[in-house]
């Protein structure tokens, strides 16, 4: 393995729990959610868990795959989940390998991701039409989805990426180091580190909406949503917003309190002033977590009106 490749591993291919401080909503906190749990053994012999939500008189035909973002699993977007609950859809989503409630040592590659969907979708083999929402790498994988699945003709991506090079580009600014990469992905996973979006952005009749924030620190606007904005194909839509960062669907409000707490929370832990979880438990007890996850309504509407029709 080289430099490179190391350090892409080290910082992004490891195992993704919860701080046990940083409070997560449960299904419990919005009466009448219903939660339902599953699990089963992918390809690679992990342990993948699974979960749908739904209030009652959802509907029928229609589900939501909700694909998480890179992190401690689902429950991190419960929010967003439970938005789309409200709205009346049922919604499956997933802890990915290495993440969350499923098991693996680590998240085995970028692509694995996709691959526990594309499995859970054919253990399931869902009757309702398919509907991917994605934040981030849960973005990508949704984008995925909808390239590979024939009966997956709409997808909504949140600040995703095109391909593992185009998200690398934001941080190693040389296509050259983004390649090899993506060349690692390839390795690691040889059919979908090797898959072909932009050919499929470029060509694809499936509807897709795109929403990214232009100062995204975590994936670069201009190498996957602008570079979809040029590739121009009328059923792509890409939405840009300004000042969103990394959480589009996020209300300003909410940033701007999730910013100023966690930047505290981060900033008195590396002075020390937190030694023991008891006092980082502490930190956010005066902290509500809706406060720092309300979503955007606007966002919504624009969701809403593409799988809703």
């Amino acid at each position: 393995m080289g430099l490179v490749t190391g350090i892409y591993q080290k910082n992004f291919l490891h195992r993704y729990d919860k701080d046990g401080a940083i409070p997560y909503y449960a299904p419990e906190d919005f009466p009448g959610l219903s939660c339902g749990r599953g699990s089963f053994q992918n390809t690679a012999g992990v342990k993948i868990c699974y979960f749908i939500y739904s209030y009652a008189d959802c509907a029928p035909d229609k589900l939501v795959l909700f694909c998480p973002g890179m992190g401690p699993g689902h429950t991190a977007y419960l929010a967003e989940i439970e938005t789309l609950c409200r709205a009346g859809y049922r919604v499956l989503t997933l802890d990915y390998t290495g993440c969350g409630e499923s098991g693996g040592d680590r998240l085995s590659s970028v692509n694995a991701p996709t691959r526990d969907a594309l499995e859970l979708l054919e253990l399931l083999k869902p009757r309702e039409e398919i509907l991917p929402v994605g934040h981030s790498l849960g973005g990508y994988t949704a984008l995925n989805l909808a390239h590979l699945r024939s009966d997956v003709t709409r997808a909504v991506i949140l600040s995703g990426f095109v391909s593992i090079a185009d998200e690398m580009m934001g941080f190693v600014k040389l296509r050259v180091l983004a390649d090899r990469i993506q060349r690692y992905e390839k390795k690691l996973d040889p059919r979908l580190g090797a898959l072909d979006n932009r050919a499929y952005l470029a060509s694809t009749k499936d509807r897709l909406l795109w929403v990214h924030s232009k100062d995204d620190p975590m994936v670069n606007f201009q190498y996957n949503a602008g570079q979809v904005q040029k590739i121009g194909n009328p059923y792509v839509r890409v939405i840009a917003v300004d000042g969103k960062k990394h959480n589009p669907q996020y209300s300003a409000e909410a940033l701007r309190t999730m910013n100023a707490w966690m930047g505290e929370y981060g900033r008195r832990i590396r002075e020390k002033q937190l030694p023991t979880l008891e006092a980082r438990r502490a930190y956010f007890d005066d902290k509500p977590i809706g406060r720092m996850t309300a979503q955007d309504p606007a966002v919504y509407d624009e969701i809403l009106r593409l799988i809703g029709d």
